[in-house]
């Protein structure tokens, strides 16, 4: 049960904004592909993929390989923490993505 504040609907708000221009569309399939560097000050990103997949959240090093990486199921929207200062965020830049299948993976900044 999420403990954010609720809408008059009973639904939670999220507490954090959407950065402008702060989305990514990523082609997923079997090679590993790689966010476009994320914006030192974004703490968190929202994922949300239309296949099932595995992605690694690091800096450019820590993206090249993605063996033992975090699944993401299909259909799943996470939200995925940077870090909670601007020191351990220096080393979180990218988010790297591959999938037995062929799709999408939405990627959002959140501030």
């Amino acid at each position: 049960m999420s403990k954010q504040p609720k809408d008059d609907g009973n639904e939670p708000i999220p507490v954090l904004s959407y950065r402008p221009n702060g989305a990514q569309k990523l082609a997923v399939g079997a090679t590993s592909v790689r966010s476009a560097s994320i914006d030192i000050n974004t703490r968190v990103v929202s994922l949300y993929s239309d296949v099932n997949c595995y992605f690694e959240v690091g800096d450019d090093s820590a993206v090249a390989n993605i063996t033992n990486s975090h699944y993401l199921p299909a259909g799943l929207y996470i939200d995925v923490s940077l870090g909670s200062d601007i020191i351990a965020r220096l080393n979180f830049k990218y988010i790297a993505v591959i999938s037995e299948d062929t799709g999408t993976l939405y990627l959002s900044d959140r501030i």
